[in-house]
């Protein structure tokens, strides 16, 4: 009977990566302060990634309502009532909220540091597309929209 409360858990969980959003600007969208230097751009995206990342979500909402399905678990007399307390706990969605606790918390940081956030045209995210994810090239095609105050002015979106 554990076990099968386990694998009905881990079949949830693992679905999880396959829906889950990353944390960022979003697909269209990227941030940009006018002026910065490729350096301040860098570190500053790494300074707020870590921050974000360090937040601690021991006493959030999801984080409850997962300890919560847990206890359930643990308590449940059979495999349907396990079931439920799966459906209750929602791990997917719960760990999108978590991650909308992280959005904010990396935007509040942004914000902080002066930048703003804009809109990538169609013809920019082609180009971004062509770039590999993490390389210079990237990174230096991003911060020339970034730092450009025409882009920022034209593209903003707040």
């Amino acid at each position: 009977m554990r076990r099968l409360i386990v694998a009905i858990g881990l079949s949830a969980l693992a679905a999880i990566p396959a829906q889950a959003r990353y944390v960022s600007a979003g697909y269209d969208k990227s941030w940009g302060k006018v002026g910065v230097s490729l350096a301040a751009y860098r570190g500053d995206a790494v300074a707020c990634g870590r921050q974000a990342a360090s937040l601690d979500l021991a006493g959030s909402d999801p984080a409850r309502a997962l300890v919560l399905a847990s206890r359930l678990i643990d308590n449940a007399p059979d495999v349907e009532t396990a079931s439920d307390a799966m459906r209750i706990a929602s791990p997917e969605r719960n760990f999108l909220k978590a991650g909308d606790l992280l959005q904010a918390a990396l935007e509040r940081c942004l914000t902080q540091r002066g930048y703003r956030r804009f809109k990538l045209t169609s013809g920019q995210r082609h180009r971004l597309s062509e770039l590999p994810i993490g390389s210079d090239a990237r990174h230096a095609y991003l911060h020339s929209l970034a730092s450009n105050p025409d882009v920022l002015t034209r593209q903003a979106v707040d």
